[in-house]
């Protein structure tokens, strides 16, 4: 048996991180989360849900024996691409460029978030990273969490490609599950301005209250962690963006139930 997968809870939160536009430093500020997270003690799967373009098992330097192009060509089940990184949590990883999951189907997809929720009460939460865009893929996987953690920068692209994923939950799900946070900020005044064009936006046009997470700084160490492909968390524990995240995971972390 998967050591993987002892039982924990069945009502597992699922957290997603997404951005409409890429290069907003989703999947770097999901990783480093994740590592926190897992470092005070609890059990944390986190999914690659960019199915054209995955890349955390390379981000994490890990080789799984099986990825979700193995699921797709029913080589394997989904549990069985259930890797363990060295950082403490657990990955099912995507497959980058591969032509499988580039042209996965609708019932596919369904397929594999059925399976994930089967396979979420094993861990104390469960983090998608979605992919960069509002196709149907990523506002599926945002849907199917149960709030959005929206990653955006204070390039104006930037913000209007996030607006852009909160206004696509109204219009196709009649509800929206997304909260900001401002990644590569200047300083708190850039973020906190950043943050409230895109809360005054969703409350003008779309009558949506946005909580915001927090505002990551512009810091040349998380930069220098990036470029060197480690975690900031663990390269430059004592960085601002460090201190922002622990407060992030404060906010989404799930409360232990008692055995």
């Amino acid at each position: 048996m998967n050591k993987a997968l002892d039982p924990r809870t069945p009502t597992t939160p699922v957290i997603a991180f997404a951005s409409g536009k890429g290069g907003a430093g989703k999947t770097s500020l999901c990783l480093n989360t994740a590592t926190l997270l897992a470092k005070q003690g609890l059990k944390v799967l986190v999914f690659d849900g960019d199915y054209g373009l995955a890349n955390i098992d390379v981000q994490l330097g890990i080789t799984p024996r099986h990825d979700l192009g193995d699921v797709l060509k029913e080589r394997c089940e989904l549990k069985d691409t259930i890797t363990k990184s060295d950082r403490g949590f657990y990955v099912i990883p995507g497959r980058s460029g591969a032509e499988s999951t580039s042209f996965i189907n609708t019932l596919q997809k369904r397929d594999i978030l059925n399976k994930l929720r089967e396979l979420s009460g094993a861990f104390d939460l469960v983090i998608v990273d979605v992919a960069a865009g509002v196709d149907d893929s990523v506002l599926g996987l945002t849907k199917f969490a149960d709030r959005t953690i929206l990653v955006t920068t204070p390039d104006p692209s930037s913000i209007t490609d996030a607006y852009a994923v909160v206004k696509m939950q109204q219009v196709r799900y009649g509800q929206v599950n997304c909260g900001v946070l401002i990644n590569q900020a200047g300083g708190q005044t850039e973020g906190q301005m950043t943050a409230d064009k895109i809360q005054k936006a969703a409350k003008q046009f779309l009558n949506v209250d946005l909580p915001l997470y927090g505002v990551v700084p512009y810091d040349r160490q998380y930069s220098a962690a990036v470029k060197q492909q480690k975690l900031v968390v663990e390269a430059f524990p004592t960085s601002p963006v460090v201190e922002v995240l622990d407060k992030l995971v404060t906010q989404i972390k799930p409360q232990r139930k008692a055995a």
